[in-house]
């Protein structure tokens, strides 16, 4: 009985080891999107403005 218990105990620990595994895993990889989110958000805000400069110049020049 105490073999069935101890191996009950290592089990539940290799199982909690895991779901802290997969937390800090989806953790990091929520960060790291959020991050590249805000680098190609800020991109494409300069690209966005830089359309708007070039057809008002158009614009004007018509």
């Amino acid at each position: 009985m105490n073999e069935i218990n101890e191996w009950l105990k290592q089990i539940a620990h290799n199982y909690v080891l895991i779901v802290i595994a997969a937390i800090l895993f989806f953790a990091v990889k929520a960060l790291i999107g959020f991050i590249t989110y805000k680098h190609y958000d800020k991109q494409l805000k300069m690209v966005n403005q830089k359309l708007n400069t070039l057809l008002e110049d158009k614009n004007n020049r018509d």
